[in-house]
């Protein structure tokens, strides 16, 4: 039985105001498809070309700051003192697998098509030099500066956490905590609990709407079916069975071992792209691309076109930016509370150097095969993107390699579990924020839990069912990126100073005695713990 204390302790007025917002947005771009496109393409015209120079400085600034963090002081602050929940491949595993998403493999396989047509820097379309800069730009897109937008902007939410012990995983809180003026304050949090699972909810329809159709081709081809509407119903079936089950599992239980699993599954798929592919020029063309980008890193991050104006930069590289920040109120929560006993220097190197190591891997190996399969002749992809056949254009390519209907399954299944770990990280944060007060383990209400997740699959279902225009809606969620960006600047500005007014008397030698993880064997079960008698007397040998 539910009591009702525990659905009183939901947000109710949240969860109700922000799914009327999300169905009334939901019918307009369901029954008015026409304008809907065309107001999407408006304010992607406004935020992209009108501020994608601020977009641009934040995020490189986020890079900036990314090397305070690392190498200063502050970088040994360790986030609770206790051991890690998570070893630290499981950790890293984690937040690359809910930070990818299975639209990370739709880019990983086509983006390099949409750079030969459109290149940068006044480039010829479809000439030699395009082609070498395609996966360069792929790189750069989801390589550093994607993952320091995650890594640096959940530190404001670890430290007040962790350290300020404002034991609360709702963002709207952690905001409220940095305001003076409780009316001020009030407003603003009210703001945040609204607005942030519509915009979840939104980024994820565009998630899922990528992500299911690719596997639903790949299983039509692999077991000789025609990919109709009802297998990619069926492939959403099976996602929402798989997230479930993870959900009511926990973060522990259930979404460590599917990351791990998927990491795994990733792995063995681009293994087998290299080895199984044209080795030589995968290998090649990696080293090519890794070069350009280390070389032109600081131009492609704030080259913006001003003379050519051909918006490039304001089309792909800010758009991309912005796309990320829309996720950075999941990835704070989920972050912070998965880096359980990390220091700040372990969080940004885990995060920003796994995350973009698995990029360059992922990204490097298998946009590299795409392009050998096209240059070769054997699938015309950009032409097949084209025509809207861009989910076709990936299995075809993949069903030219040798074993392929083993390809095929493993990339089912690596498509599954990015997707299901994305959405299971999406459903902790947003129940997270729509609940009043989270257990005795800072995690949310499983009922919640559950309800979120029939959301979250339900609305990509009507789209995909419509065959509604998902890709006017990337677009338009790109209003949220906009305060989001504001929201976490004021973060981080806070934050900063509390680290100040904590820290800066103290000497490196300091901060870590008091970070030191004291280790003692508990008589009881002779299990090796932290103790919280020597963290706390050395916290003040260290103070005093």
């Amino acid at each position: 039985m539910i009591s009702m204390k525990g659905i009183n302790n939901f947000d109710r007025s949240t969860i109700i105001s922000s799914l009327v917002i999300v169905s009334s947005i939901s019918m307009y771009f369901l029954t008015s498809p026409e304008q809907a496109i065309k107001l999407a393409g408006d304010i992607f015209t406004l935020i992209a070309y009108n501020f994608g120079t601020p977009i641009l400085w934040f995020s490189f600034g986020l890079v900036i700051l990314a090397g305070f963090f690392t190498f200063s002081k502050y970088g040994h602050i360790r986030m609770g003192n206790e051991r890690p929940d998570f070893s630290t491949f499981s950790y890293i595993a984690m937040m690359a697998m809910a930070g990818f998403g299975s639209g990370t493999i739709y880019w990983a396989f086509l983006e390099w098509s949409y750079y030969i047509k459109t290149p940068p820097f006044t480039i010829e379309a479809s000439s030699v030099t395009a082609i070498e800069w395609a996966v360069t730009y792929s790189l750069h897109h989801w390589g550093v500066i994607g993952w320091t937008i995650y890594c640096i902007t959940a530190i404001p939410v670890m430290y007040s956490f962790y350290i300020r012990k404002n034991r609360s995983l709702k963002i709207s809180n952690v905001v409220k905590a940095m305001i003076k003026n409780p009316t001020t304050a009030r407003i603003i949090g009210r703001v945040i609990d609204i607005t942030y699972p519509i915009a979840l909810t939104f980024g994820l329809i565009i998630v899922l709407s990528l992500g299911v159709p690719i596997a639903s081709a790949a299983a039509s081809l692999l077991f000789g079916v025609e990919n109709t509407l009802f297998m990619k119903v069926l492939m959403l079936g099976i996602v929402a069975a798989i997230l479930l089950t993870s959900s009511f599992f926990g973060i522990e239980k259930g979404m460590q071992k599917i990351s791990n699993y998927g990491t795994y599954f990733v792995i063995a798929l681009v293994l087998c792209i290299l080895f199984l592919g044209p080795t030589q020029f995968i290998i090649e063309n990696t080293s090519s691309s890794i070069a350009l980008w280390a070389q032109n890193f600081i131009m492609m991050s704030l080259y913006t076109d001003a003379i050519n104006q051909a918006k490039f930069p304001q089309s792909w590289t800010a758009y991309f930016w912005a796309y990320w920040m829309i996720f950075i109120p999941l990835m704070c929560v989920f972050v912070t509370k998965v880096s359980k006993g990390r220091t700040i220097r372990e969080v940004v190197v885990c995060m920003i150097g796994g995350g973009t190591a698995g990029v360059v891997a992922l990204f490097s190996i298998v946009s590299s095969f795409m392009m050998e399969t096209e240059l070769d002749g054997k699938v015309n992809i950009s032409k097949m993107v084209s025509d809207g056949q861009a989910s076709e254009a990936i299995v075809q390519a993949l069903n030219t390699l040798p074993l392929s209907s083993v390809m095929l399954v493993v990339f089912i299944i690596s498509t599954f579990l990015l997707l299901v770990t994305t959405l299971d990280g999406s459903v902790f944060t947003v129940a997270c924020n729509t609940q009043k007060k989270l257990d005795e383990n800072n995690n949310p209400s499983t009922l919640l839990k559950m309800f979120w997740c029939l959301v979250i699959v339900a609305l990509p279902t009507i789209f995909i069912i419509v065959d509604a225009p998902v890709q006017s809606m990337q677009s338009a969620i790109l209003i949220f990126a906009l305060p989001i960006m504001l929201l976490t600047s004021f973060m981080l500005y806070k934050t900063i100073g509390y680290m100040h007014a904590d820290y800066s008397h103290l000497l490196v030698t300091e901060i870590q005695a008091m970070h030191k993880l004291e280790l003692v064997v508990e008589e009881a079960n002779k299990t090796t713990i932290p103790s919280e008698e020597v963290i706390t007397a050395k916290q003040q040998q260290a103070v005093q």
